[in-house]
């Protein structure tokens, strides 16, 4: 188990930024880049604003301030509230942060409870989400049509409540658009908000930042109740080009920004007291500056639009505020420039960046696929320059001559990790359980399918769609007679409300329960876990969790600890001409008079996607089949290599990352690998492989049975730095693990052990292409070189 939470695994990375930061690493390597992608004014901070700066240094205004924010800018921004925008706070309604972004975690945090619902409208600033996520509510995503103008319609917004809804983000100028709402527009959505009871988090951090004479309104400010359901969101950034002084503020109902002050106790405390004396002079000094600044981003936007819609195919509507331009470019989707095919924005962005050397923002970041956003906070020559070489680049796309065949198949569950699991539960519970069970399942969301594993009959009733397609790829179908009953049932119910995801097992009488979870990877667990305990009863049958391979007609069982390369090593051995796989990790093995026989008893192979790196030819197969968690966005990567690099398949326009999980699998025939050559349903075992990892030390080396069998009993993880536990006989499909289970376990062990050669694998001995080697010698009789 790492250290990482949950939470932190479910957000990203902010796309624009770690667009700018590529763009910057290749300026450093000597790339002439065009960067359009960051959200700053390029004018420097006004000289008025950096002297008062100054001051506060001089005059040793270094010190903590009040945690909500100095008297002086307090003041500042009730007189900047009451003047400008016509509202009227109290010292105790404002708290100034480190930055407006600042503002709207501290406020996420302050008012969402788990569950609460969130309405973005979409396209967005990418942080609103992530904000939602942290707080653990949830995103609900309202999407802004083009030709509206990127404005939020009411009737939209009406459907998208629901009696969760508890806020409306409404950011007035938009980031990424530069929509921006007049008052009518926003008189219809206070009435909405103001009937429905819901918050609304106004974002207004561009106001100041508007064209053709627009006249800005804040949304607070048009009815005497709107002040009490609004927090406005701003500060200096933006307007007086101070991004770096880190300024924002808030200004609402007296218990929120107390709530929202008592978080930011606890996380920044007060914002910097020398950036806090600038903003003073900010809002109370002269505006000239600012005035100039409007007028150069006015020029500028204009320039922008008029060489955008000089390249064929694109269409840019006219943005009111902000200074970003957000053209549709899905014109160039499904094209090709030397072999490579933009399928999407981040495809697009990837391809300008590499082929034009212009960085730009692709609008899935902003939940708007189709777009790119461009800043023109940058000069006019390299505005310029930049749009020039986009057209360029762009005229360099061909239509594709033919799409590559993708994964249709991508389910995202919502619980990705194992529930908790009762393994023996009492029959009269077992018995409520089925009741609950049966009367919460409807006849139009239910699904009941029947499998032979191993000759155990097992019988999935469930209403996860998901889960009802994966158990019918995973196994062979049994086709019962109406009178027979099966083996054992599972029960999964993906939803019953007031209940936690768990799961339950009731040794006698084969039945189990898995509630709140469409995660397969633990009902495929709970599944052969029940038929190992069936089989072991009924045909002296037992699941071991080893990989198994054929090589050269001789069975081998190879034991992975946490930690010793199993992925490595199963996908080196299927590199092997004479190596055919039975299956990557558990068969159900027989003791006949022939010797133990190992057999596959899955129709598909269950496998980590991330295996695509070290076997590559698995890349086109992983694209045909059903897929679990796979990600299919840079705020679903878990993988901190991958989302760092910049260069991922999903910067590349591909749909789909198959290394940025260690959770995502995938559902593969194996018989796709190879055919017969590479993949047998059963072999004759000869030889037991025990892996383990230690710095030196002989790579082979022989074991008896009682020493494997100790190795096996205690199922310890052998690295130090694996938090794993240990699992008796490293199977985790052991639903019980009990006194009399060990000792029925240790007894067929060991005659397993009596009838096969036994070795240990020490893959710290050796690179790992020897260590394959040395594993081929010894299954095959070749002789055993003792490699160091």
């Amino acid at each position: 188990m790492g250290f990482i939470a949950d939470r932190i695994q479910r957000i990203g990375e902010s796309a624009t930024l770690r667009i700018s930061a590529k763009a910057s690493q290749l300026k450093a390597e000597g790339v002439d880049i065009i960067d359009l992608s960051i959200g700053e004014p390029d004018f420097p901070t006004p000289e008025n604003i950096k002297n008062a700066g100054k001051k506060a240094i001089d005059t040793d205004f270094t010190k903590y301030t009040a945690n909500d924010g100095i008297a002086d800018l307090k003041k500042a921004i009730i007189k900047k509230l009451k003047e400008e925008n016509g509202l009227s706070y109290g010292t105790d309604e404002i708290i100034v942060s480190s930055g407006a972004k600042n503002c709207l975690y501290n406020l996420c945090v302050a008012i969402f409870n788990k569950g609460d619902e969130a309405i973005i409208p979409a396209p967005y600033w990418v942080s609103y989400p992530e904000m939602v996520n942290l707080a653990k509510g949830t995103p609900v995503y309202l999407r802004c049509r083009e030709e509206n103008g990127f404005r939020l319609d009411p009737k939209d917004l009406t459907e998208a409540i629901t009696p969760k809804t508890k806020a409306l983000f409404l950011n007035n100028p938009c980031n990424p658009t530069g929509a921006a709402y007049g008052k009518e527009e926003l008189e219809e959505i206070l009435k909405i908000c103001l009937g429905e009871g819901i918050l609304i988090i106004a974002d207004e951090i561009y106001e100041k930042l508007v064209y053709d004479g627009f006249r800005f309104y804040s949304i607070a400010s048009l009815a005497p109740k709107a002040r009490d359901i609004t927090v406005v969101i701003n500060g200096v950034s933006k307007s007086y080009s101070m991004t770096g002084w880190r300024i924002g503020y808030a200004a609402g109902p007296k218990d929120i920004i107390a709530a929202m002050s008592k978080v930011q106790s606890h996380n920044t405390s007060n914002a910097c007291s020398i950036s806090q004396k600038a903003s003073v002079e900010a809002l109370t000094g002269s505006q000239v500056e600012l005035q100039k600044m409007v007028y150069q981003f006015e020029r500028r936007r204009n320039i922008g639009l008029a060489r955008l819609r000089g390249i064929p195919g694109i269409s840019c509507a006219v943005p009111q505020g902000a200074f970003y331009l957000f053209p549709n470019v899905q014109t160039y989707f499904a094209k090709e420039y030397d072999g490579t095919q933009v399928r999407n924005s981040y495809g697009l962005a990837y391809y300008l960046l590499k082929r034009a050397h212009v960085a730009v923002v692709p609008g899935d970041a902003f939940g708007a696929e189709g777009f790119i956003r461009l800043s023109y906070a940058t000069s006019e020559k390299l505005l310029e320059e930049g749009i020039r070489r986009i057209g360029e680049a762009l005229a360099e796309l061909k239509p594709a001559r033919r799409e590559k065949r993708k994964a249709v198949s991508n389910t995202i569950t919502q619980v990705r990790n194992f529930v908790e699991m009762e393994n023996n539960i009492s029959l009269p519970m077992k018995e409520a359980l089925a009741a609950e069970s049966e009367n919460f399942f409807t006849h139009d969301s239910y699904y009941e399918w029947n499998v032979n594993i191993g000759g155990v009959i097992l019988q999935l009733r469930t209403n996860s769609p998901h889960l009802n397609e994966f158990w019918i790829e995973n196994f062979y179908p049994a086709h019962l007679e109406a009178d027979i009953e099966p083996h054992g049932i599972i029960y999964a119910v993906n939803w019953i409300a007031g209940r936690e995801p768990r799961a339950y097992y009731s040794r006698d009488s084969n039945t189990a329960f898995f509630f709140k979870s469409a995660y397969y990877a633990q009902l495929r667990t709970i599944a052969i876990g029940m038929v190992a305990d069936i089989s072991q009863k009924l045909f002296n049958l037992h699941a071991v969790n080893a990989a198994c391979f054929d090589i050269d007609g001789s069975g081998v069982l190879m034991f992975f600890p946490a930690g010793c390369g199993r992925g490595t090593h199963i996908t080196g051995l299927l590199k092997h001409p004479r190596a055919k796989i039975v299956s990557p990790e558990v068969v159900f093995v027989r003791q006949g008079g022939t010797g133990p026989i190992a057999d596959s008893i899955e129709r598909k192979f269950y496998l980590p996607t991330e295996w695509v790196d070290k076997y590559p030819p698995f890349k086109p197969l992983f694209e045909r089949s059903k897929c679990e968690n796979v990600v299919a966005g840079k705020d679903l990567c878990e993988n901190p290599d991958c989302a760092m690099a910049g260069e991922c398949d999903l910067d590349r326009g591909e749909p789909l990352c198959f290394v940025g999980s260690p959770i995502s699998r995938v559902m593969l025939d194996p018989y796709w690998i190879g055919g017969p050559d590479k993949h047998v349903k059963r072999t004759h075992l000869k030889t037991i492989l025990i892996f383990k990892r230690e710095d030196d030390g002989e790579v082979i080396e022989p074991l008896s049975p009682e020493q494997a069998l100790k190795i096996l009993e205690d199922g310890r993880p052998p690295a130090a730095e694996v938090t794993e536990k240990s699992r008796p006989f490293y199977n985790h499909f052991l639903l019980d693990t009990g006194s009399d289970q060990i000792e029925l376990q240790k007894r067929y062990y060991k005659r397993l052990l009596e009838k096969c050669r036994t070795f240990s694998v020490n893959i710290g001995g050796a690179p790992a292409e020897k260590v394959r080697q040395a594993i081929i010698d010894t299954v095959t009789d070749q002789g055993r070189t003792v490699l160091r």
